[in-house]
């Protein structure tokens, strides 16, 4: 049910339907974004040790897998709405954001020439941790808006062009809103799920144990860097192949992360003001 990762972008470890709806690639695109800024942030963090080619691969790889999804989208033929049109602009600005990021991560030099060295021009990993952090800059929001597209493109689509199985768990909303935040890249967890965040929310681990053992969601060991300067790296949340498929059947329904809100009391009816007697 997954496709294997391709040579030309070895950061990628894929897991997504064979042969996915417009919304799936979106959904899985999404992914690919959340994992390429993880292992730029790493890098950062000076917890990789791939060249600057290989992240520059990467994001070649993203920049025709976004213009792919556009065409799919295009392709289906979607009545001409302003919000299928700003959904789909706003496709071609992040693949235009991640042309950007290819030629950062592409004239990235790990090496300065002696004559610059003596010049006092800084060193290599300066150099390339700049680099690297103008590329990372270009593709930070890559994920949430490719899943705000998603969801305003399921809103036009047909049933059967949200997901490639008809036989598809269903979820209920407090679940479906924790798969969207994963879809977004905002999930990580350490301690075995004992704990999870939502950025710097906390949500509940247990939901999150429920949807791994039933194999919607997978953690991916030491894949996202630390909020805390010096940290260990945090586990990321991501979805699976079959998480993408359940939750492509219902992105389009109102998303909510966090508690109920309480609904307001109602007001008393008001007393009819009484009326003084004319002496």
């Amino acid at each position: 049910m997954t496709t294997s990762p391709d040579s030309d972008h070895p950061l990628f470890d894929m897991d997504a339907p064979v042969s996915p709806t417009p919304v799936e690639r979106l959904l899985a695109l999404a992914g690919l974004y959340a994992q390429h800024n993880d292992r730029i942030d790493l890098w950062l963090h000076g917890r990789a040790d791939l060249g600057p080619d290989a992240y520059a691969a990467s994001a070649r790889h993203l920049e025709r897998a976004t213009y792919g999804c556009i065409t799919t989208v295009q392709k289906q033929r979607l009545p001409v709405t302003e919000p299928v049109a700003s959904a789909v602009v706003r496709l071609k600005q992040i693949a235009h954001l991640t042309s950007g990021a290819t030629r950062y991560l592409s004239t990235a030099q790990p090496v300065v020439p002696d004559a610059d060295a003596k010049r006092g021009v800084p060193g290599p990993r300066r150099r390339l941790a700049r680099c690297f952090q103008l590329a990372r800059d270009l593709t930070a929001l890559a994920a949430p808006a490719i899943i705000d597209s998603a969801t305003c493109i399921a809103h036009r689509l047909p049933a059967d062009a949200h997901s490639s199985s008809p036989a598809t768990p269903g979820i209920d909303s407090a679940r479906r809103d924790v798969l969207v935040e994963v879809a977004r890249g905002h999930v990580t967890a350490f301690q075995t799920m004992q704990m999870a965040y939502v950025q710097a929310t906390r949500v509940d681990s247990g939901t999150l144990r429920d949807l791994e053992a039933e194999h919607l969601v997978r953690r991916e060991p030491d894949s996202a860097p630390s909020p805390y300067h010096g940290g260990a790296p945090y586990d990321r949340v991501r979805l699976t192949a079959l998480g993408i498929t359940a939750l492509s059947t219902a992105i389009h329904r109102p998303t909510r992360i966090g508690p109920s809100a309480a609904r307001p009391a109602l007001a008393p009816a008001p007393t009819p003001a009484r009326t003084r007697a004319h002496r």
